[in-house]
């Protein structure tokens, strides 16, 4: 059985993910280290997404696949954010972690860039 989302659907996720890593660590009161670092996740990740060959983006130079396999390496980089962090801080990006996980895994990376 093939994954259920699609690259553009993945693409809708990536966006709404970057903004969220905008977004919510002020929301939450999170620390300024933490808001730095989630902010810093946000350039990447946004930087990768429009630079995918998938329906979203602006430019279509990266293969969809190569996408997923950037994402899986970022999470240990997600994961020692939270290093030395206040509890909080930690729940947010093991959260972050948990949601990037769940995205790859739920992708179907052979799938047509176009669909």
């Amino acid at each position: 059985m093939k994954p259920p989302v699609t690259p553009r659907v993945h693409g809708v996720i990536d966006y709404v993910a970057c903004a969220g890593l905008l977004v919510l660590p002020r929301l939450l009161g999170l620390s300024p280290a933490a808001r730095a670092r989630s902010q810093a996740l946000a350039a990447g990740y946004l930087a990768l997404t429009v630079i995918t060959d998938f329906p979203l983006a602006v430019r279509r130079t990266v293969p969809f696949p190569w996408h997923g396999r950037a994402e899986l390496l970022s999470l240990p980089l997600v994961l020692l954010s939270a290093r030395g962090a206040k509890t909080n801080d930690r729940r947010y990006f093991a959260g972050v972690a948990a949601m990037v996980l769940t995205a790859f895994l739920s992708t179907d990376w052979g799938a047509d860039p176009d669909r």
